[in-house]
């Protein structure tokens, strides 16, 4: 069956008459909505309350795509950028030598008495000569480890910290009836992370003072 679309004259009152083929807001006639979907509606309350909810969570979620912020590519970024496995920047290709430089290995050696440096690393760019890694591996007298690391991290010399001193509680080692304490001291200076890593039986002593004193005098590379 066709729907007929009505059209009446209207004169204004300047006496202009509208065009004939212009549809008046009276004439106009609203489709109907199917009549399965009214049905649906009546016989569900279930459909009308999903209806609604999905209504509101895409109002939400157009929302929150309006007001998220992008992140800035330079707030993703900061300081040096680091592979996985190895110790210099992803873009440089960095030479390794099997012990550190001689300052850093007499720094340790005026602090560390009693123990004995067996090894270490360091990790330069030949073409500059900018040190990134710097490892001291030593023993002590009564079967406690140090490691000493110098670790270049950026390039802001602002950024610095006095040594502090993270004990952790005596844990069991591998061997049976074995307990074992750690300590990591830490600081910051300038580009630099100085650690001192300690551990050793629970009845022996660990440097801890030669640890803090070395983290806040130990010569720097260049």
């Amino acid at each position: 069956m066709a729907v007929g679309l009505s059209f009446v004259e209207l004169v204004s009152d300047d006496g202009a008459s509208p065009r004939d083929d212009e549809e008046t807001l009276a004439s106009r006639r609203i489709r109907p909505p199917p009549a399965w979907l009214g049905r649906l509606v009546a016989a569900s309350p279930r459909f009308r309350y999903v209806a609604l909810m999905a209504v509101l969570v895409g109002g939400l979620l157009a929302a929150d795509q309006a007001v998220r912020p992008i992140p800035s590519p330079a707030a993703q970024t900061a300081g040096l950028v680091y592979a996985d496995r190895g110790h210099c920047p992803s873009t440089i290709s960095c030479q390794v030598e099997g012990r550190p430089r001689q300052d850093m290995w007499a720094s340790y050696d005026a602090l560390f008495l009693s123990s004995s440096a067996y090894g270490g690393s360091v990790w330069y760019d030949p073409k500059t000569g900018i040190v990134y890694f710097q490892e001291l591996d030593a023993v002590g007298a009564s079967g406690q480890t140090i490691t000493l690391i110098e670790q270049r991290l950026d390039s802001k010399p602002d950024v610095s910290f006095a040594p502090t001193v993270d004990i952790s509680p005596r844990s069991r080692a591998a061997g049976p009836g074995s307990v074992r304490r750690n300590a990591l001291v830490t600081a910051r200076r300038g580009p630099w992370l100085i650690t001192a890593s300690l551990a050793g039986p629970a009845n022996a002593r660990l440097p801890l003072d030669a640890a803090l004193h070395w983290a806040a005098i130990a010569p720097l590379p260049g």
